[in-house]
């Protein structure tokens, strides 16, 4: 089969941030299928472009065998302004126009990975056209993440008209792949039929890391949260439980932040301003780098926000990073699924509680080498278990494979004289 994987924001392995599809498409490929990637050549995390031919649109390249398609959209330095929304419709439109799939051999299944919902519109705008299955991604739950986490209210016209897209794209969806194990009735509550949704979650490919050891003995206890900087991971908390830690005179813990995000200025200058000795931030990691980093770790850490959409709807990527890389976690969280917790490899308190998050570091910290590494391989061999890359993709390859053999049993064989720009 031939898949067209469409997401706004996807990477490949040597840069930081989303590589999830870049992982998927080198499993599909391996296993003789074909695979590209579309996704805007504006990388979201660093607000910096892609190398491109000065002058073109869109252009094809080649990543260790994994074919990208960039796109080209304008830039944006924030979440909240008006450039962002900007640059979605630009990499909608020109997604959607096709020229840049003109000459590629025709796709049997395409998805359309959201955020944002408009480049999903518009993957399913080319599965129309091509008559091909449409397969939607929900990686964040719009609008609900707009109204919950955002702020915005329910009525403003922007997040109208997203509500009406997500609508018409859970009808027209042949699959409604979610991460999240327990969310089908928060998607059900916005249109989402329950017998289309299929729970694909993040995974790890675990031939990136390897088995667990021991930590470096440096003297330094060091923590690592590894990520968006952002307000959905509510990293103030962490740097509340930092300064508990300072101002109780512990000296050998290191709460080290690395990533990048709308927060992290902010973040940064706080630090700053209350001396606290005990963080360090450091600038994001390409994927293929994040093991070693991980590694040179004595324990991860992870905090929810305390709301509504994390008890709905949470399935954070580096949490499943944290638990291959053989070490514990310190896991804040309301979310009614917990990994941390169901593989035994740390400790789960409550989310944005900075003295419960100091607590389960302090605690962490005043474990033997030996105690570490226990926490450490329950998680990688629940990782192993459940969230070890080829099983995740073996669900993928099933899901698509019983799409297309509904769709040739209803009578809509995939039809390979469609060109792009000939309408739908």
């Amino acid at each position: 089969m031939n898949f067209w994987l469409i997401n706004h924001h996807a990477n490949p392995s040597h840069e930081p941030g989303d590589a999830r599809h870049y992982s998927h498409a080198r499993e599909l490929m391996r296993r003789g299928h074909e695979a590209r990637i579309v996704a805007c050549n504006f990388d979201h995390l660093q607000h910096k472009y892609q190398p491109m031919t000065a002058g073109k649109t869109w252009e094809h390249k080649l990543f260790a065998d994994v074919p990208f398609t960039w796109i080209t959209a304008c830039s944006y330095q924030s979440n909240y302004e008006m450039a962002r929304i900007r640059n979605m419709l630009e990499f909608a439109h020109r997604t959607r126009k096709g020229d840049w799939a003109a000459g590629l051999k025709a796709p049997d299944l395409i998805l359309g990975s959201n955020p944002d919902p408009f480049a999903a519109l518009a993957a399913e705008r080319l599965a129309v056209r091509y008559g091909v299955p449409f397969v939607l991604e929900i990686r964040d739950p719009w609008p609900y993440v707009l109204t919950e986490v955002g702020g915005h209210s329910r009525y403003h016209p922007f997040v109208q008209a997203v509500d009406r897209i997500m609508r018409y794209l859970y009808a027209r969806a042949d699959r409604i792949v979610m991460f999240s194990r327990d969310s089908t009735e928060l998607l059900t509550r916005y249109g989402a039929d329950p017998k289309k949704i299929v729970w694909i979650p993040h995974g790890v490919d675990l031939s990136l890391y390897p088995e667990p050891s021991l930590a470096p003995n440096d003297g330094l206890f060091t923590v690592t949260y590894l990520g968006a900087h952002n307000r959905w991971n509510s990293l103030d908390a962490i740097l509340d439980a930092a300064k508990l830690l300072q101002e109780a005179g512990i000296q050998d813990v290191l709460i080290r932040f690395v990533g990048d995000g709308v927060s992290k200025r902010a973040l940064v200058e706080r630090a700053r301003v209350e001396q606290l000795r005990n963080v360090r931030f450091d600038d994001p990691v390409p994927k293929a780098e994040v093991a070693e980093l991980m590694h040179s770790s004595d324990a991860f850490i992870i905090n929810n926000r305390k709301d509504a959409v994390s008890r709905n709807w949470t399935s954070f990527s580096k949490t499943y990073d944290y638990l291959a890389a053989g070490r514990p976690v310190v896991s804040g969280s309301c979310a009614h699924n917990d990994p941390v917790r169901e593989a035994g490899a740390g400790v789960t308190v409550d989310a944005d509680t900075p003295a419960a998050l100091a607590g389960a570091i302090e605690f962490l910290a005043g474990r033997t080498a030996e105690q570490l590494l226990e926490y450490g391989a329950r998680g990688r061999k629940y990782i192993e278990e459940n969230y070890n890359l080829p099983a995740l993709v073996d669900r993928f390859e099933a899901m698509a494979l019983e799409i297309v053999s509904e769709r040739a049993r209803q009578g809509g064989l995939v039809q390979y004289n469609h060109l792009p720009g000939q309408g739908c």
